[in-house]
């Protein structure tokens, strides 16, 4: 009935009884929520790797404005990063989605979070064997090709792949050897 609604709205205090997000009743409406705002970031193999800070600016609506983000280890192709309340609004702000992108890199190809990197190797050290340095991405690492190696053999590192963003565990970086 009619008389419900007035009930629903004035309570008897006089003061409007507003329902907040919490359903919880006699609360006052809070600050109207701001929009969310999506926006791309280009990152390197290494950034993604490591996680960087980088300085963005964000235009909206034709104001622009600057927003250090914190980009953690292990993102990939197509994470979505959140940051919290730096989205669109004037009182209570909507937040800031990062959609990311890895750039390709020149000599390794990521795969999950394992990484990929083809190795030319000459006939004598296929058929001899020999110790190498393999560039890894965070610096350098010794490695043995065993003597009578074929072309296309895939041989491991564990561990020198990109750190996984949930599990924080590190992938491994395979080694494809062509013989030059």
């Amino acid at each position: 009935p009619f008389s419900d609604f007035f009930h629903a709205f004035f309570s008897g205090s006089g003061e409007p009884e507003m329902r907040g997000r919490g359903g919880r009743a006699g609360t006052r409406s809070r600050a109207r929520q701001g929009r969310d705002v999506e926006h791309s970031i280009d990152l390197s193999l290494e950034d993604a790797h490591r996680g960087t800070t980088r300085r963005l600016t964000v235009k909206h609506d034709g104001h622009s404005r600057t927003v250090d983000v914190r980009i953690p280890a292990g993102v990939d192709n197509g994470s979505r990063i959140r940051v919290q309340g730096k989205g669109e609004g004037g009182g209570a702000k909507g937040d800031l989605y990062l959609r990311v992108k890895v750039k390709p890199h020149p000599i390794y190809s990521r795969k999950g979070d394992d990484i990929y990197l083809e190795v030319p190797v000459t006939v004598y050290e296929a058929a001899l064997g020999k110790k190498i340095e393999i560039p890894t991405i965070d610096g350098t690492a010794e490695m043995t090709i065993p003597p009578g190696v074929q072309s296309g053999t895939r041989l491991r590192l564990k561990g020198k792949g990109v750190t996984n963003l949930k599990t924080k565990v590190r992938g491994d970086q395979y080694i494809e050897i062509r013989i030059a």
